[in-house]
């Protein structure tokens, strides 16, 4: 069941967009699923952020109500496990259902590891899809279209090649800023956002541990949402409670922002 919460943006519902949050925990946190996030779009079509580490994005999005054949687009930000590692499971349970479709799209790089992952682990898969399954490289800049939608994607600091993401609906502006250390990009792109989505690996006593492994602290996602003007702040890629109390990493991020700031939990929903 999907669970309301904070709300961005106008009451009235029709130029507005919504963020279902199936997974917000880091690669390590037992408490919650890992990372993946679902927008509905128009057509009845949903687009996916992410796909997990494994199955936890099969059970989540029952748990959330919405169909696999239902997923016609998916961005996946980086090859790290937590946000790439579901790929395999969620084609695999694809592929018997004759009407889905879907459309990978990543950077290039990105894309590129995810086929070979998947000729390791399940080959066969992408004939097994055929016509069905196309891929698409991202350029950063650049948009594309996803339904209703315009995604544009620029570059984050994590390490690796990594994408955040600009989403626009009408009016309406999301911006997730998946895995990364502070960034320009970050505030470039999150300009006037109704809603930055941002991740937030510690308190900022522990920043130097945070950049790292290529993450930020909470006061650091307040203080880009601050100077990016966003008018709403979600955080999420938690860690699990004993290293990171989510009450506190809000309050921090509070602080550097000047508003209120959410803590999403999976299943989560937030209009934008």
């Amino acid at each position: 069941m999907i669970h309301e919460v904070g709300m961005a943006g106008d009451s009235d519902r029709s130029g507005v967009g919504r963020v279902i949050f199936l997974g917000t925990g880091d690669p390590l946190n037992e408490e919650r699923a890992q990372t993946c996030l679902a927008v509905p779009l128009a057509a009845d079509e949903t687009m996916l952020i992410d796909v997990s580490g494994g199955i936890d994005v099969l059970r989540q999005l029952t748990a959330a109500g919405i169909p696999l054949e239902k997923v016609r687009h998916l961005f996946v930000t980086h090859r790290h496990f937590d946000h790439a590692g579901g790929l395999a499971p969620f084609l695999v349970a694809l592929t018997p259902l004759s009407h889905a479709s879907l459309t990978v799209h990543a950077l290039p790089e990105t894309l590129r590891a995810l086929r070979e992952l998947l000729v390791s682990t399940i080959p066969g898969v992408e004939d097994w899809m055929g016509e069905r399954l196309r891929w698409e490289g991202l350029t950063p800049g650049q948009p594309v279209r996803a339904g209703d939608h315009e995604v544009i994607p620029f570059e984050v600091d994590h390490g690796i090649e990594c994408a955040g993401l600009r989403i626009t609906r009408g009016g309406s502006v999301l911006v997730y800023a998946a895995d990364t250390r502070p960034a320009p990009s970050i505030v470039e792109y999150a300009r006037d956002a109704d809603l930055l989505v941002h991740e937030a690996y510690s308190l900022q006593d522990g920043a130097e541990q945070a950049h790292v492994f290529g993450h930020s602290t909470a006061a650091e996602a307040g203080t880009a949402a601050r100077r990016a003007g966003a008018k709403c702040l979600v955080l999420t890629h938690i860690r699990a409670s004993r290293f990171a109390d989510p009450v506190a990493l809000a309050k921090e991020a509070e602080a550097a922002f000047g508003r209120p700031v959410g803590v999403a939990w999976d299943l989560d929903a937030f209009d934008f």
